[in-house]
């Protein structure tokens, strides 16, 4: 792309945002794709720049989408990032003594059914799904997000089945102890990917995803 197919770019990505105001960064890219007909990757590079320089703000402004540099600034700094591990982490402690200790006859059952559901379909493949997409709000928003984490989920859930068939009788405890674990193992590497991207000391790009289907 040339200096003044950019200069238009730029000039047709800070007009959308005025007048059409795209929720996400997928929408912008979307919008500009079909008004100027460039490459969607040319598109997002330029939406980064405009980003880093502060011509735009993208995102919920309530969100903090800057990726630590540091573990005491990863946990004990009110952010996306420290919310998102402390619960998580909160889910998977709580979860290992409710479905070991609460029986069928018990009247909290209701709770074992509600985190087996949690880690049957979603939190296990959430925390995958922060390797993958470390960032937040890139080419894919925090809906696609959940959905790719549910799939995710429901594979690993049967995978886990599967070797645990073969190694280990099919039970809720050695069911939890994989899960628990695999989720507890995750959280900690998305963690430290997201430490080292946001000081920089790893470059991270960003897998590329057919979004948009080209005109013929």
């Amino acid at each position: 792309m040339s200096n003044y197919d950019k200069s238009e770019t730029r000039k047709e990505i800070q007009k959308i945002l005025v007048e059409e105001k795209p929720k996400t960064v997928r929408e912008l890219v979307k919008k500009t794709v079909v008004t100027t007909g460039k490459e969607k990757e040319e598109i997002y590079q330029i939406v980064k720049k405009l980003e880093k320089e502060r011509i735009i703000k993208l995102g919920s402004q309530k969100v903090d989408r800057t990726l630590p540099t540091s573990i005491s600034e990863y946990l004990f700094k009110i952010h996306f990032f420290s919310i998102e591990f402390w619960s998580i982490l909160l889910l998977t402690c709580i979860f290992f003594p409710i479905i070991i200790l609460i029986n069928p006859e018990s009247p909290f059952l209701f709770l074992r059914v509600i985190w087996g559901l949690l880690f049957g379909l979603f939190i296990p493949g959430w925390t995958i799904t922060n390797l993958i997409f470390p960032k937040v709000f890139e080419l894919i928003d925090q809906f696609e997000r959940a959905l790719i984490a549910i799939g995710v989920n429901i594979g690993i859930s049967i995978f886990t089945g599967l070797i645990l068939n073969n190694v280990w009788i099919i039970d809720s405890i050695p069911f939890t102890i994989t899960i628990g674990i695999l989720t507890f193992v995750i959280l900690i590497l998305s963690v430290i990917l997201r430490i080292l991207i946001g000081s920089n000391k790893i470059q991270f790009k960003m897998p590329k995803i057919k979004l948009f289907k080209k005109k013929k």
